[in-house]
């Protein structure tokens, strides 16, 4: 199906995932809906255990969804059987946090980058000297030296090991990419040479992302939009821009806040602290899920949550405390 640069690339309508537990269902994924255009960055952040990874899985059926919708260039594919979905691998891949524990460290570097290209049955209609100058061409493009065909995961730094996971999903030709805290396992001026990779490929390839992180200088260094999710929910999705401005949900408003800063006209800026227990992710109660730790907290807070458009392109579950 021919791209539409006028019509998102992915969508989630209503997507849940629940895991089944001892003590009930575990709402990991709860009620999330978003659309991403092609080219664009989709940045997903909050704390640890908030569902971003799970999201992105079910996003690209690693595991499967509890119900809703996931598009493709607008088919559902969620009822896609295994040939359906290795088409559709093709185009849509990930890029895993660990860059150690995602590589095979019995498979040399070479071999590593072209396994997607037998997973997915595209490899029998190359021929040899087309597979090698395929390889050197992404290897080139994601900045490995040509020597390292023969090396193994354990001889390289985090750094490599990260462009060698890069070079395997995009060995494929993918137009969408979910990035699940790639960087956060390495040093700081590593991560830079990362997302800068990353926005240059982007730039070259046309390439989409969904970018999950916890980190915030680096969701809007790179993101165009950005959703931030507490226990499973999404609690506000705005322009990147605008998400920092004119934070709204109370959740995004704290986080914000715990940005350290060397500006010193922000010293005596209001500290926001987020007080009270996390509550139960297994069978919870109807509403916000941030509700119980909130100050503005109302009982329709605990009855419902949705999002509303407080301004063009910017949603929020809650505008209680800011009115």
């Amino acid at each position: 199906m021919p791209e539409d640069k006028n019509k998102p690339i992915i969508e989630a309508i209503n997507l849940c995932k629940y895991f089944k537990t001892p003590k009930g269902q575990l709402h990991a994924v709860e009620d999330v809906s978003f659309s991403l255009m092609p080219g664009k960055t989709l940045g997903v952040v909050g704390e640890s255990g908030c569902g971003k990874s799970t999201l992105g899985r079910t996003i690209l059926r690693l595991q499967p969804a509890t119900s809703g919708e996931v598009r493709y260039e607008g088919e559902n594919i969620l009822n896609y059987n295994r040939k359906q979905m290795n088409r559709i691998h093709q185009n849509m891949q990930m890029i895993f946090q660990d860059p150690y524990s995602s590589l095979d460290p019995r498979m040399s570097i070479r071999a590593l980058i072209t396994e997607p290209l037998e997973v997915l049955g595209t490899k029998k209609n190359m021929s040899a000297a087309e597979e090698k100058e395929k390889v050197s061409e992404i290897m080139d493009m994601c900045g490995l030296p040509k020597y390292y065909n023969n090396l193994y995961p354990h001889e390289l730094d985090g750094g490599m090991r990260q462009r060698v996971g890069l070079a395997r999903a995009m060995i494929l030709d993918p137009k969408f990419i979910v990035c699940d805290e790639p960087v956060s396992a390495l040093d700081v001026s590593i991560q830079a040479q990362i997302l800068n990779l990353l926005l240059d490929l982007q730039d070259r390839n046309g390439l989409s992302y969904m970018f999950i992180t916890h980190d915030l200088a680096v969701v809007k260094y790179i993101s165009d939009e950005i959703m931030v999710m507490y226990m499973g929910q999404v609690v506000e999705l705005a322009e990147s821009d605008e998400l920092f401005a004119h934070p709204m949900h109370p959740y995004t408003r704290a986080l914000l806040n715990s940005i350290p800063t060397i500006d010193l006209s922000r010293r005596n800026r209001e500290r926001i602290t987020i007080r009270g227990e996390v509550s139960s992710p297994i069978n919870p109660a109807p509403g916000c899920r941030f509700a119980p730790r909130c100050p503005y907290a109302t009982e329709a807070c605990r009855q419902n949550q949705c999002l509303k458009q407080v301004s063009p392109g910017h949603f929020a579950a809650c505008t209680e405390g800011f009115k």
